[in-house]
């Protein structure tokens, strides 16, 4: 795959990966004004931040705004992550500098009002307010107040803390906006029917004239370990079906040893067909509806979990077993067909991404939000190849010990745990 690159005057940078035959482009815009980017002690301000700039701007009210992204026969949609928040798209090749100049208008001049902060808080509150009655969401709440401490970014999940999102102000939003959504943290992607120099030219005249005041937010995050297996055991009412959530704190996605710890993930969890705890829990033994696990990217120690849909009374030997084949991975007890299973698995997953703008465009931020190199793209499929068993053993050990894991379950009461 073909990437071209260039950067604004501005610090906005710019990756194109043309792509033949095709009459659409997929298009993604992101800022690094994500949770780790948050103010300290403010969790959930990020994505207030983005759903209140999805509320109009100065020139276009919500439904206009709205309606001009429907006249292209576009989409588009602002969220935030654990590291950026990203403005997706797709639009026809001939409409990329229209579609361009309504994102810029949307991120550059977003009106910001008391009205509209209002109307997302109302419905953040609301959202938090079902999550306390989902088991998939209180077992990650409760897993990310056990693992990461108070001031940690990942304390909290992404939609925030909810005295944060009840007492938040608009003063509090525009200056997040100002001081967080600039072009020298943006990354402009453009994958489809694009060349370098068309995109060039639409991103000058949507974002040429965008300038930085001050200078960037830091934030010094100290490294989080476990020193011992905590539990926690949360009831929520009116619930047949237990969820389980066992974790770690992972590793930055700029550590060099990341691409073995994909395949390390795979080996043990990622996958019911490819990876043998799955395999073991859900097909073999039927302990689980679902079996999957899963690591974060981002510049910090984003989460990585197993989760786990279980009848309530196989909840401890889902998690023994679970567990028990962790052991196993550290001790080295893998068979070179599930090696070779995990990296076709995950390079078959590359394929089919590829196969696809979206799919394209995804790869090529990875590749530039962390600084992965230009040959990126040349290097993956041949070092997720040449991952040995021994590498997977040491993520295993090094990342995920099994005598020291937070384990949360949420739903109705299991004898056999202790709350």
């Amino acid at each position: 795959m073909r990437v071209q690159r260039q950067r604004l005057a501005n610090g906005m940078r710019i990756a194109v990966a043309p792509i033949a035959d095709l009459r659409t482009t997929s298009v993604i815009l992101t800022v690094e004004a994500g949770q780790w980017f948050e103010p300290l002690g403010r969790p959930g301000v990020a994505r207030l931040t983005a759903q209140t700039m999805l509320r109009g701007t100065r020139a276009k009210s919500a439904s206009v705004w709205a309606d001009a992204i429907d006249a292209l026969g576009a989409v588009a949609r602002l969220d935030v992550g654990a590291h950026a928040a990203v403005f997706g798209g797709q639009c026809l090749g001939d409409d990329l500098a229209a579609l361009l100049g309504l994102m810029s208008e949307s991120l550059r001049t977003p009106a910001l009002e008391q009205e509209d902060l209002d109307f997302v808080r109302g419905q953040s509150l609301a959202q938090l307010e079902r999550d306390e009655r989902d088991t998939r969401a209180v077992v990650e709440r409760v897993w990310r107040t056990l693992v990461y401490p108070t001031t940690h970014p990942f304390h909290s999940p992404g939609i925030g803390d909810a005295e944060v999102v009840r007492t938040a102000t608009v003063e509090e939003i525009r200056e997040y906006h100002q001081s967080a959504i600039r072009p020298d943290g943006a990354i402009l992607v453009v994958a489809g029917a694009a060349t370098l120099d068309a995109v060039v030219d639409a991103a000058n005249h949507a974002f040429g004239d965008w300038r930085v005041f001050g200078a960037r937010p830091t934030r010094d995050v100290a490294e989080v370990a476990l020193a011992a297996t905590v539990r926690r055991n949360e009831i929520v009412p009116d619930k047949t079906q237990s969820d389980v959530l066992i974790g770690w704190p992972g590793m930055p996605r700029s550590d060099p040893r990341f691409v073995a710890a994909r395949v390390t993930n795979m080996v043990y969890a990622a996958d019911t067909f490819a990876s043998r705890a799955g395999n073991v829990i859900r097909d073999q033994l039927g302990l689980a509806y679902y079996v999957f696990s899963g690591m974060g990217s981002s510049r910090g120690q984003s989460p990585w979990i197993v989760r786990m849909g279980v009848n309530p009374a196989n909840v401890r030997r889902a998690i023994e077993v679970a567990l028990d084949e962790l052991r196993k991975v550290t001790l080295g007890e893998i068979a070179d067909d599930d090696l070779s299973l995990a990296k076709d698995k995950l390079v078959g997953e590359l394929d089919v991404a590829l196969e696809s703008p979206g799919g394209v465009a995804s790869m090529v931020l990875e590749a530039e939000l962390f600084d992965l190199g230009e040959d990126h793209f040349e290097r993956y499929p041949k070092a997720l190849r040449a991952v040995t068993k021994d590498q997977v053993v040491d993520i295993a050990r090094t990342f995920l010990p099994p005598e020291r894991h937070a384990e949360v379950v949420a739903g109705p009461p299991v004898p056999e745990l202790v709350a």
